[in-house]
Protein backbone atom coordinates (compact mmCIF):
# COMPACT_ATOMS: atom_id res chain seq x y z
CA UNK A 1 0.00 0.00 0.00
CA UNK A 2 1.17 3.31 -0.75
CA UNK A 3 1.43 6.48 1.74
CA UNK A 4 2.03 10.02 1.34
CA UNK A 5 4.04 9.62 4.63
CA UNK A 6 6.19 6.97 6.18
CA UNK A 7 3.96 5.17 9.19
CA UNK A 8 6.85 2.55 9.62
CA UNK A 9 10.43 2.68 9.93
CA UNK A 10 10.84 0.07 6.39
CA UNK A 11 9.75 2.45 3.70
CA UNK A 12 10.97 3.44 0.82
CA UNK A 13 9.85 5.50 -2.50
CA UNK A 14 7.05 3.79 -4.52
CA UNK A 15 7.65 3.66 -8.63
CA UNK A 16 6.92 5.95 -10.43
CA UNK A 17 6.47 8.58 -7.91
CA UNK A 18 3.59 6.67 -6.56
CA UNK A 19 4.05 7.97 -3.12
CA UNK A 20 5.48 5.49 -0.32
CA UNK A 21 5.88 1.77 -0.36
CA UNK A 22 5.74 0.33 3.14
CA UNK A 23 5.22 -3.10 4.83
CA UNK A 24 4.92 -6.27 2.33
CA UNK A 25 5.15 -3.80 -0.40
CA UNK A 26 8.54 -2.42 0.50
CA UNK A 27 10.05 -6.15 1.14
CA UNK A 28 8.42 -6.78 -2.52
CA UNK A 29 10.30 -3.81 -4.04
CA UNK A 30 13.37 -4.94 -2.18
CA UNK A 31 13.04 -8.35 -3.21
CA UNK A 32 12.33 -7.18 -6.67
CA UNK A 33 15.44 -4.89 -6.75
CA UNK A 34 17.67 -8.09 -5.43
CA UNK A 35 16.57 -10.32 -8.43
CA UNK A 36 16.94 -7.71 -10.91
CA UNK A 37 20.62 -6.92 -10.29
CA UNK A 38 23.12 -9.68 -11.54
CA UNK A 39 25.88 -10.17 -8.93
CA UNK A 40 28.43 -8.09 -9.31
CA UNK A 41 26.82 -5.63 -11.41
CA UNK A 42 26.41 -2.79 -8.45
CA UNK A 43 30.09 -1.78 -8.00
CA UNK A 44 29.69 -0.06 -4.40
CA UNK A 45 28.61 -3.47 -3.49
CA UNK A 46 29.83 -6.38 -5.76
CA UNK A 47 28.39 -9.28 -3.71
CA UNK A 48 24.70 -7.85 -3.50
CA UNK A 49 22.10 -9.26 -6.27
CA UNK A 50 21.69 -12.76 -7.20
CA UNK A 51 23.75 -15.61 -10.08
CA UNK A 52 20.50 -16.64 -11.64
CA UNK A 53 20.91 -15.00 -14.46
CA UNK A 54 23.51 -17.62 -15.48
CA UNK A 55 20.82 -19.98 -16.00
CA UNK A 56 18.79 -18.23 -18.37
CA UNK A 57 20.15 -20.55 -21.29
CA UNK A 58 20.35 -24.10 -19.94
CA UNK A 59 18.16 -26.94 -20.39
CA UNK A 60 15.39 -26.97 -18.11
CA UNK A 61 16.62 -29.88 -15.92
CA UNK A 62 19.90 -27.58 -15.13
CA UNK A 63 17.55 -24.26 -15.27
CA UNK A 64 15.14 -24.81 -12.65
CA UNK A 65 17.11 -26.09 -9.42
CA UNK A 66 19.94 -24.10 -9.94
CA UNK A 67 17.83 -21.09 -10.36
CA UNK A 68 15.57 -22.32 -7.19
CA UNK A 69 18.87 -22.30 -4.88
CA UNK A 70 19.99 -19.02 -6.19
CA UNK A 71 16.91 -16.89 -5.91
CA UNK A 72 17.00 -18.28 -1.83
CA UNK A 73 19.96 -17.80 -1.31
CA UNK A 74 19.92 -14.40 -2.60
CA UNK A 75 16.72 -13.22 -0.37
CA UNK A 76 18.47 -15.34 2.34
CA UNK A 77 21.17 -12.70 2.15
CA UNK A 78 20.14 -9.42 1.43
CA UNK A 79 16.52 -9.80 2.99
CA UNK A 80 16.17 -11.08 6.13
CA UNK A 81 12.14 -9.70 6.53
CA UNK A 82 11.16 -12.37 4.43
CA UNK A 83 11.10 -16.27 4.22
CA UNK A 84 10.82 -18.00 0.71
CA UNK A 85 7.93 -20.64 0.42
CA UNK A 86 8.55 -21.63 -3.32
CA UNK A 87 9.79 -20.59 -6.50
CA UNK A 88 7.64 -21.06 -9.73
CA UNK A 89 7.70 -21.13 -13.17
CA UNK A 90 5.49 -19.72 -15.55
CA UNK A 91 5.49 -19.89 -19.21
CA UNK A 92 7.73 -20.91 -22.05
CA UNK A 93 11.42 -19.82 -22.40
CA UNK A 94 12.36 -17.46 -23.85
CA UNK A 95 9.19 -15.50 -21.91
CA UNK A 96 9.61 -17.61 -18.84
CA UNK A 97 7.79 -15.57 -15.73
CA UNK A 98 9.54 -16.97 -11.73
CA UNK A 99 6.90 -16.27 -9.34
CA UNK A 100 8.81 -15.93 -5.69
CA UNK A 101 6.11 -16.82 -2.83
CA UNK A 102 7.34 -15.68 0.19
CA UNK A 103 6.14 -14.18 3.81
CA UNK A 104 6.81 -12.11 6.47
CA UNK A 105 9.68 -13.13 8.51
CA UNK A 106 8.26 -12.22 11.78
CA UNK A 107 4.77 -13.69 11.39
CA UNK A 108 4.61 -17.53 11.85
CA UNK A 109 1.56 -17.81 9.33
CA UNK A 110 1.31 -15.07 7.78
CA UNK A 111 -0.10 -14.11 4.46
CA UNK A 112 1.83 -15.56 1.31
CA UNK A 113 3.17 -12.96 -1.13
CA UNK A 114 4.82 -13.29 -4.13
CA UNK A 115 7.37 -10.83 -6.23
CA UNK A 116 7.09 -12.01 -10.37
CA UNK A 117 10.70 -11.30 -12.11
CA UNK A 118 9.74 -11.08 -15.83
CA UNK A 119 12.79 -12.74 -18.55
CA UNK A 120 13.22 -12.67 -21.79
CA UNK A 121 12.38 -10.13 -24.47
CA UNK A 122 9.57 -7.80 -22.25
CA UNK A 123 11.60 -7.92 -19.42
Amino acid sequence: MNYDQPISQHWQLAPNGSGIAQGADDIDLCIHNILSTRKGADVLRPEFGSKHFDYLDTPEDVFIPNVVREITLAIQTWEKRAIVERVQFEGNAPHITMVVLWRVADEIWGELHQTRIYSGENA
